[in-house]
């Protein structure tokens, strides 16, 4: 089959591509800045095309879903927060208008199933009750959230016309994600013989989830046809303390993580239901631990590697 993925090169997107390769899918990959870092060896697979342009370039847009006969549409490409932006009205018309945008080319051009990508940023902050399920009230509080709940919308107006699935990531980590990140910059904290660093007082609670289980995801609403809006997440409530102590065990760190005073932005209980997830699609995340356990792993051999070239230099 012959997918669009728009957001090729970002951090899901590029897991994303590497999955459907090797399931046997021919990969059109749409990427606005063409920084193509983390797709690596799949830039030189002879399923995979590198097209680059914005969801502004919609003539781009609608050559490729025509041309290359594309069914299925995985729209992952997105404008993230940018806490110093003096422009949010750009990324409202980039989420928002591009959303609708791609939208309308896909089913002008025959694509028969289009998957995008929200967010938790939907939901109100801090929740009106946990867990947090799809029918929870949605109240963003952020340009971005608001800019992905509008694409949200966007999708129900095709929802007749096209198979249309809406998955709602939760906090999303893995190979490729930047190091600020909580989960990154924990364990390479740990891994560099570091206390682990924690915002706020420790309490606030999240769900995070692996980047491979939301491929996952994205590979069943495709395989399963269910249209719909799903959470996607671990299922997991975790504090952040607990987080950086369970991390500071799996690594052996000898350093107990620490306060640092610092303000975080999200100081309140979080937690998702993903039982619409598991029961529609067939979605069974690995727990937090063994993905945890993948993540340190991988980064350990990206240490042994950068030693061993720095010292044959």
């Amino acid at each position: 089959m012959n997918v669009l993925v728009t957001g090729a090169t970002g951090f899901i997107g590029s897991h994303l591509c590497r999955e459907l390769l090797q399931r046997g899918h021919r990969v059109f990959g749409l990427s606005r800045s063409g920084r193509a870092e983390n797709l690596g060896t799949v830039l030189d697979h002879e399923g995979f095309h590198l097209l680059r342009g914005g969801l502004q370039d919609m003539d781009v847009v609608r050559n490729i879903i025509k041309d290359d006969a594309i069914k299925t549409c995985f729209h992952l490409a997105a404008r993230l927060p940018q806490p110093d932006s003096s422009d949010p009205a750009l990324s409202f018309d980039i989420n928002a208008r591009g959303t609708l945008s791609l939208l309308q080319a896909a089913y002008h051009g025959g694509v028969d199933r289009f998957i995008y990508s929200s967010s938790i940023d939907v939901y109100s902050e801090p929740p009106a009750y946990l867990p947090v399920d799809e029918e929870h009230p949605l109240q963003p509080s952020t340009v971005y959230g608001v800019g992905k709940l509008a694409g949200e919308l966007c999708c129900r107006l095709y929802h007749g016309a096209m198979n249309v699935a809406v998955l709602r990531y939760s906090i999303v980590y893995g190979r490729g994600q930047e190091s600020g990140r909580a989960i990154s910059r924990f364990i390479e904290q740990a891994l560099k013989d570091r206390p682990i660093t924690v915002y706020g007082d420790g309490t606030q609670t999240n769900d995070f989830v692996c980047v491979g289980d939301v491929v996952q995801a994205n590979l069943l609403a495709l395989e399963r046809g269910r249209p719909g809006t799903y959470n996607i997440g671990s299922g997991e409530e975790i504090s952040v303390m607990g987080l950086a102590k369970l991390v500071a065990r799996l690594t052996g760190s000898r350093w107990k993580p620490v306060l640092t005073g610092q303000e975080t932005n999200r100081p309140f209980r979080f937690a998702l239901d993903i039982t619409r997830a598991r029961e529609a699609l067939g979605y069974s995340p690995r727990s937090l631990e063994k993905g945890l356990l993948e993540r340190i792993g991988e980064l350990l051999g990206e240490h042994r590697s950068h030693r061993l070239s720095c010292s044959s230099s």
